[in-house]
């Protein structure tokens, strides 16, 4: 551990706040407790992910494996937790309650579970939990700073994971791609994915605001598969052609299977639902990845790689 510096051991203390709170009820609300997962979804959603990057890039600098210079992973993670504070600092002054679930909320819309004013909220109790969360994202972005500024991260070189043998950008990656983009964009951007019908109308949704975990972790998949492929294009790849391919058809199926989850149990009550074919145009998207991968995996010459590296 002596990698650890002073900002490191202050961002990682606030990493373990930020996961100690997700555990938590974040607000009382007509005499009821929720928690840090039902009551901010996409709030708990950035706190998870400030927390997983802030010990990631600091255990990684405390082993000198970074592949980033110090500098970098400091403002990274400051970055990271700063857009969990911003989003969490939000929910504190407009709790997710109240408001007016719009006739057609395909993407944006006047109720405070998408964004609405303070003074449009409903009043909420605000917890223990909310504020330690709160305390960790100000501990994590501290931190970043810190030690981006340290004279410990202007030491720190930065170690690029490259795999010794490099792919060729194959149609089969370009497949995976297409899907990366096709099932978030499908999705959880502006195309429909339910439609509920009630005596007094039916809503449109986007799958980004009623499947929020969901969307969460999709768009996640589909950053990673992009990240991938556009690594092996300019041959920057961290894995070889056979384990990106299995990596590459491992993520597709994880979107694949919390995808079909939501098509077949819709979070809507007794609402009638009905599945948009954007939902399954998303499920087919996650499917080109599993496709993609699998070929790559299957048809990769490792052998032949290794050769055009040499040669070049």
């Amino acid at each position: 551990m002596g990698g650890y510096t002073a900002p490191l051991w202050l961002a990682v203390s606030g990493m373990v706040l930020q996961l100690v709170s997700l555990g938590t009820d974040f607000y009382i609300w007509e005499g009821k407790r929720q928690s840090a997962w039902f009551g901010t979804p996409h709030a708990s959603e950035l706190i998870l992910l400030s927390a997983l990057v802030t010990g990631i890039f600091a255990a990684l600098t405390a082993a000198e494996r970074c592949p980033v210079p110090g500098r970098k992973a400091g403002a990274i993670i400051g970055s990271v937790g700063a857009l969990a504070a911003l989003q969490l600092a939000y929910r504190m002054v407009a709790p997710p309650f109240g408001g007016r679930i719009p006739e057609h909320a395909g993407l944006i819309g006047d109720s405070c579970l998408y964004y609405c004013w303070p003074s449009e909220a409903a009043s909420a109790e605000l917890l223990l939990g909310i504020w330690l969360a709160m305390l960790g994202c100000l501990m994590v972005i501290a931190g970043g700073a810190f030690y981006a500024y340290s004279l410990a991260a202007r030491h720190a070189p930065a170690r690029a994971w490259l795999a010794a043998e490099q792919t060729n950008m194959t149609p089969w990656l370009a497949l995976g791609a297409l899907g990366g983009v096709g099932q978030f964009g499908f999705g959880y951007t502006f195309f429909s994915f339910y439609r509920t019908i009630r005596p007094d109308g039916a809503t449109t949704w986007s799958g980004w605001l009623p499947t929020p975990h969901t969307a969460s972790l999709v768009l996640a998949i589909s950053v990673g598969v992009v990240a991938l492929v556009w690594r092996a294009s300019i041959k920057q790849s961290p894995l070889r052609a056979q384990p990106l391919g299995a990596v590459l058809a491992l993520l597709g199926l994880l979107a694949f299977v919390r995808i079909g989850y939501r098509i077949l149990v819709p979070p809507f009550g007794s609402d009638q639902v009905q599945v948009a074919p954007a939902a399954w145009l998303a499920l087919a998207s996650a499917v080109l990845i599993i496709v993609g991968g699998v070929t790559q995996a299957i048809t990769a010459n490792p052998a032949r790689a290794l050769g055009s590296d040499s040669r070049r």
